[in-house]
C-alpha cells in the first residue's frame, strides 16, 4: 500500500493510508468523546480559574477548523464547537489515525445550557478531495477523513454534512487519558441496562482474560472464561470497569447508538467528578487529571482565550446539558457495515444551524440520550 507522510493538525508527522482497525481503537473511542470534554467542560463550566489556566497551559494550540472556522466575535451564542477523538498513537505512527469519536457541543443563544450530538463515526459519507495531501476524495467512513487530510479536513467533512461553521474544535489523543481517568478514582454511574464484556473476563484461576473472540463478526465465547458484568443500577465503577463499560457496543441491543449514549452519561458523570468539591479542592490530585488530559489535546478556540470561554459558559449547568444522536440506521454495502442517515437527520442539522434543538429534542425524544441520572 502507497503511503506518504504529511504534517498533521498539532505538527507531528501523519501517515496517510487505511489502518488496521485494532481492539485499542474501541478504548480510545471511549476516552477521546468522554474525559476530554469532562475535563475541559469542567474547567470552563465550573470558572475554576485555576484549573482554567493550568489546562491553558498545557493543552497543544493549533489549527483544527482550516475553512470550517467560523467567524469571531460571538459572545453570547449559539455557538457550535467540534470534538474528535483521535485513534492516532506516537508509538504506532504506521497505523495511521482515525476518527474514532465525532461530538459537536451546541450551546444555544444566551448560553445557559448545552447540547452534545453523536455523529456515528461509520456513516457513509463522501469526503471531498483535500490537495494539500493529494487525497483526491471518496465516499465511505466519515471518520477516514482525519487520517486523509488531519483536522482541518475533518472538520471541513462534518461542515459539509451539518452546514456549520464552528467557534472551536478539540482533537483528543489516547495518550495520557488512563492516567488521568485513575487519578480521578473512577465514576459514579448509572449503569442502564446489562452489559456484557467481550474484552474483559476472567479464567478459572481469577486471571484477567479476553471473553470473546472474532470481535469484527459474531463474537464467539471463549470456553471457561467469565466475561464482566455489569448490572444496571446506580454504583461506582473503578477506573478499569468505566473504561471497559463504555468500550461496549458488540452484543447490545442497539450496538453502537448504546455505547454512543453511554459514551455522553460517562462524560457527563466525569464532568461532575472533576467539578466536584471532593476534586476541586485537592489542588494536587486536579493538577495531575488536568495535566494529563490537557497534554493529550490539542485546541483551537479560534482566537478566544480560554478564560474568556470560561466566563462566558459559567451559566452552563450539569443538569442543562442534553444528549442527542443522529437519526440514522445501520446498513450493509458491498459486504461491509457502515451507517446511513435517516432523513430526519436533515432536520437535525437545521435545528443546529438555525439554534432550535430544544424544539427538536421535544418532536424526536427517541433521538434524546438521557444523561442525568440519579447517582451520578
Amino acid at each position: 500500500m502507497a503511503v506518504e507522510t504529511v504534517g498533521a493538525s498539532g505538527g507531528r508527522p501523519r501517515r496517510v493510508r487505511r489502518p488496521r482497525r485494532t481492539r485499542r481503537r474501541l478504548r480510545r473511542a471511549l476516552l477521546v468523546s468522554t474525559l476530554a470534554l469532562g475535563v475541559l467542560a469542567a474547567a470552563l463550566f465550573a470558572s475554576g480559574l485555576f484549573t482554567v489556566h493550568r489546562l491553558n497551559r498545557t493543552v497543544v494550540p493549533g489549527n483544527l477548523l482550516g475553512t470550517a472556522r467560523a467567524p469571531r466575535g460571538v459572545k453570547h451564542g449559539p455557538l457550535n464547537y467540534l470534538l474528535i477523538g483521535s485513534n492516532w498513537r506516537d508509538d504506532n505512527p504506521g497505523n495511521g489515525e482515525r476518527a474514532d469519536s465525532i461530538m459537536i457541543v451546541h450551546i444555544p443563544r444566551g448560553t445557559k445550557s448545552a447540547y452534545l450530538v453523536s455523529v456515528p463515526r461509520d456513516l457513509y459519507y463522501t469526503i471531498k478531495p483535500y490537495s494539500p495531501t493529494g487525497f483526491e476524495g471518496s465516499t465511505e467512513k466519515i471518520d477516514a477523513a482525519l487520517n486523509y487530510g488531519g483536522m482541518p479536513l475533518m472538520s471541513q467533512t462534518v461542515a459539509d454534512l451539518t452546514g456549520l461553521k464552528f467557534n472551536g474544535a478539540v482533537e483528543a489523543r489516547f495518550d495520557g487519558f488512563k492516567k488521568a481517568v485513575t487519578v480521578l478514582g473512577g465514576v459514579n454511574m448509572c449503569v442502564d441496562e446489562k452489559v456484557v464484556s467481550v474484552h474483559v473476563g476472567r479464567d478459572a484461576s481469577g486471571h484477567f482474560a479476553a471473553p470473546y473472540t472474532n470481535l469484527t463478526g459474531t463474537p464467539q465465547p471463549v470456553p471457561g472464561v467469565t466475561p464482566q458484568v455489569y448490572h444496571p443500577g446506580c454504583q461506582h465503577l473503578a477506573a478499569w470497569q468505566a473504561l471497559d463499560y463504555v468500550r461496549q457496543r458488540e452484543l447490545l441491543p442497539g450496538g453502537d447508538y448504546d455505547r454512543q449514549r453511554h459514551q455522553q452519561q460517562f462524560m457527563m458523570a466525569v464532568l461532575k467528578q472533576t467539578a466536584s468539591t471532593h476534586t476541586m479542592s485537592n489542588p494536587i490530585k486536579l493538577d495531575r487529571v488536568v495535566h494529563d488530559i490537557g497534554r493529550s489535546m490539542t485546541t483551537d478556540t479560534n482566537g478566544v482565550p480560554v478564560t474568556n470561554l470560561a466566563l462566558m459558559m459559567r451559566g452552563i449547568k450539569a443538569s442543562s446539558l442534553v444528549g442527542l444522536r443522529t437519526p440514522s440506521h445501520p446498513e450493509m454495502v458491498d459486504d461491509t457495515s457502515y451507517v446511513m442517515a435517516d432523513d430526519d437527520a436533515q432536520g437535525l442539522w437545521q435545528a443546529l444551524r438555525d439554534d432550535k434543538l430544544q424544539a427538536f429534542a421535544k418532536s424526536h425524544p427517541d433521538m434524546v440520550n438521557p444523561l442525568n441520572q440519579g447517582g451520578s
